[in-house]
């Protein structure tokens, strides 16, 4: 029987290398869009349980405006289902202030029912009091 631990060996010290550069990769590239490994993360959790996929542009700028548009589903799971550490990195790396977050989470809250209580308290007080 031949000795394969020099095969193993290389595959090891290829793949190896080959994960390390997967993990770090701070882009994907789209056909239409470059967008990061946040945004990717947020779209898969966002898209998961529908039939119709929300873009990056599209949640970006429900979120900028605090309209659910025609999207009202997936700001509410962007919301509620997104680790709240995505949520902020997310607004963080598309120019949504905190206190626009926080308008677009109210305004989801008032449309939908839904919530995320460990939004909340954070959110909250960052919200224009209305007039």
């Amino acid at each position: 029987m031949p000795n394969c631990s020099w095969v193993d060996f290389v595959r090891r010290k290829n793949y190896i290398p080959s994960m390390v550069h997967a993990i770090t990769k701070t882009h994907f590239i789209g056909a239409a869009e470059g967008f990061s490994a946040v945004d990717g993360l947020v779209l898969a959790t966002v898209n998961a349980p529908y039939k119709r996929d929300i873009s990056v542009a599209a949640l970006r700028e429900c979120i900028a405006k605090a309209k659910l548009d025609d999207w009202p589903v997936h700001v509410a799971t962007f919301f509620t289902e997104v680790e709240p550490f995505l949520v902020f990195q997310f607004a963080s790396a598309h120019g949504i202030s905190k206190s626009k977050l926080a308008k677009a989470y109210m305004a989801m809250k008032a449309a939908t029912g839904e919530y995320n209580p460990d939004l909340e308290t954070e959110l909250v007080s960052l919200a224009p009091s209305p007039r």
